[in-house]
């Protein structure tokens, strides 16, 4: 009976979902290992935080989806004063300050907000659904704008332009006019040589090397060349788990993280490549299947904005290493080594699956 007690808490995780998840998980630790040199201690790390991020995710999902209304205006000021302490307690790495010490684990607020962001328009859009309008609209691009330029300044464009995309996606969903949009877009385009200008420096050389790598082969243009050249080297089979010259030679970059999937593709060729696409695939394809399947505006909304969350991160990082657009700081969701991140994703999952459980926000 003890036993039947507690295997109940896994009766809410989707199977099909939670397989893809897991086969993603493994292709990382595989492709870490190649990539950290067998580094015992990156790995033992990675497992910590794929532990930790599943005992969210079983958590999450066992949880009822009305809590989530009810915290969410609590949990989007909690992580909007986490953000602004970055700027009086964080730590710099890498040019950018974006982390706070926790003594016990590094937290990078800026991944927080990707479910703090969706859960508070949701909550917004839900609250007045039967009343929206324009100022609905108005205050959801406030909240949205608060965290994105606090993000931005940091610097972390990546971030920043990913967080307000998924906020874009859930203010289009509910039911923001045409003429809006082209407003929207109309004043974008008019403001271009202003947001040009608050770029750094070497934000605008990263944007520039991308439609011409060779101006500037061995800086900004010296990480997409790199990668260009480690996943064309693949070839078609790959040159097997750790035989990779661009990886084990160290001409790649970050290898761990932003990097892994260039790792990945001169491993394991194009047909490794073509292997991980149709999983993120079916990721995709599930979750949207949840999120068409939900009565509830919250629940709808919520699912639509995580999964386009995690689709624009995993588009991000395969087309920043694959030299289509500028080089930004993006992991690859559920493959690449990180903490705050890795947790992040699963969380996002056992969100999409709690919702999902819930019988009555399900339709027959």
């Amino acid at each position: 009976m003890e036993m039947i007690k507690y295997l109940k808490i896994f009766e809410n995780i989707d199977r099909f979902l939670i397989t893809l998840i897991l086969f993603l998980l493994i292709i990382g630790l595989i492709t870490l290992s190649s990539a950290s040199q067998q580094n015992i201690s990156l790995l033992v790390g990675q497992l910590i935080n794929i532990s930790l991020g599943i005992i969210f995710l079983v958590f999450l999902s066992n949880i009822n989806p009305k809590q989530f209304i009810f915290y969410a205006p609590h949990i989007y000021i909690f992580s909007l004063i986490l953000l602004i302490s970055v700027s009086f307690f964080g730590f710099e790495s890498h040019g950018a300050k974006r982390w706070l010490n926790l003594f016990i684990f590094n937290l990078q607020p800026s991944e927080v907000i990707k479910i703090t962001i969706p859960l508070m328009l949701a909550w917004l859009y839900n609250r007045f659904q039967n009343t929206i309008n324009y100022k609905t609209h108005t205050m959801a691009f406030f909240i949205l704008a608060i965290p994105c330029s606090i993000i931005f300044k940091q610097p972390d464009l990546g971030t920043s332009i990913l967080i307000f995309l998924s906020g874009l996606i859930i203010i289009f969903l509910s039911g923001l006019s045409i003429k809006f949009i082209l407003a929207s877009i109309s004043s974008f385009l008019v403001s271009m040589p202003y947001l040009w200008s608050t770029l750094h420096l070497y934000q605008q050389n990263r944007i520039l090397s991308l439609f011409d790598p060779g101006r500037d082969p061995f800086g900004t243009g010296y990480h997409s060349i790199q990668s260009i050249i480690a996943i064309g080297s693949g070839g078609l089979l790959g040159k097997g788990w750790s035989y990779g010259s661009q990886t084990q030679l160290n001409f790649l970059p970050e290898t761990t993280t932003d990097f892994i999937f260039s790792v990945y593709g001169e491993e394991f060729g194009l047909i490794g490549i073509i292997g991980i696409l149709i999983i993120y695939f079916f990721i995709l394809y599930r979750c949207i299947d949840m999120a068409k399947k939900m009565q509830n505006t919250f629940s709808r909304l919520i699912t639509a904005a995580l999964t386009f969350t995690l689709f624009i991160s995993t588009f991000v990082n395969i087309a920043m290493v694959s030299g289509v657009i500028p080089i930004v700081g993006a992991p690859l969701p559920f493959v690449s080594y990180g903490g705050t991140s890795m947790v992040v994703s699963l969380i996002m999952i056992g969100i999409i699956m709690s919702l999902h459980s819930n019988k009555s926000l399900i339709a027959n």
